[in-house]
């Protein structure tokens, strides 16, 4: 992982450029911020210095546009801070992987194998890095498209947890039993209730008070048009959410 070696750029003031950890992690430039969003992820959970934002392009010298911070806008404010954090106080949320572990590696461990999740988990611990993983192993199990609409922009796919993080056991923290992979407006009506899914896997729109005239075309085509239709699902049936999962989230809602 590249936690260690942005800690030792921070440390000697350095920027790192994406074309500098592309061969490190053996991927292209373009592709390095798939690696770092698990860093950057973390940095704004636990409200530490933006460390991925000393990372910047080779002939911008800047960050990408995928770089956010928890409440920094200022790149250069950001870095600094970055370089002024001790960062030998702060415990690598990465120790559990090995040479060999990615957050690909253990996400397509899980697919070939969800009883492994359990495992897997007790490897990672940390939120940010265990979410990552929960997100790649839901990506590759719905060949990357949101189970309710078939969205299938990479940047737009959410993970999202039957079972909230804070309520599931370590292993459901992670496996796909417990997710559904959404966009990101199917994750924010899901979780805020708008649409539902049932037992048999159906999609259910939610709205007393519904009326015909009350929603424009897209507002329908996202809600009332799929009420009833069936979710979009994984080809193997143990990659499928777990029905009882789903029972026990519903009886709560």
């Amino acid at each position: 992982m590249l936690w260690p070696i942005l800690v030792d750029a921070a440390k000697d003031k350095r920027k790192p450029t994406y074309s500098d950890l592309a061969p490190i992690i053996n991927t292209n430039p373009l592709s390095v911020r798939n690696a770092l969003d698990p860093i950057q992820r973390h940095c704004i959970d636990y409200k530490l210095p933006p460390l991925t934002s000393i990372v910047v392009g080779k002939n911008t010298g800047i960050p990408g546009d995928g770089f956010i911070a928890w409440d920094i806008d200022d790149i250069e404010t950001a870095q600094q801070i970055v370089y002024q954090q001790n960062w030998d106080l702060v415990e690598n949320p990465f120790g559990g992987f090995g040479d060999n572990d990615t957050t690909e590696s253990f996400s397509r461990e899980i697919v070939n194998n969800p009883g492994k999740a359990k495992d897997i988990y007790s490897k990672i611990k940390v939120r940010g890095p265990a979410q990552a993983v929960f997100r790649s192993a839901l990506l590759l199990a719905y060949d990357g498209e949101c189970a309710v609409c078939g969205f299938s922009f990479e940047e737009g796919l959410e993970a999202a947890h039957i079972i909230s993080w804070s309520k599931a056991s370590h292993s459901e923290r992670i496996s796909p039993s417990n997710g559904i992979l959404l966009c990101a407006n199917h994750h924010k009506l899901y979780d805020s209730g708008w649409i539902i899914i049932t037992e048999d896997f159906k999609i259910k729109h939610i709205d007393e008070d519904y009326e015909n005239n009350d929603y424009g075309s897209a507002d329908k085509a996202a809600t009332v048009d799929l009420d009833g239709k069936s979710l979009r699902l994984p080809n193997n049936t143990e990659l499928w959410p777990s029905a009882e999962l789903i029972r026990k989230r519903n009886k709560q809602n």
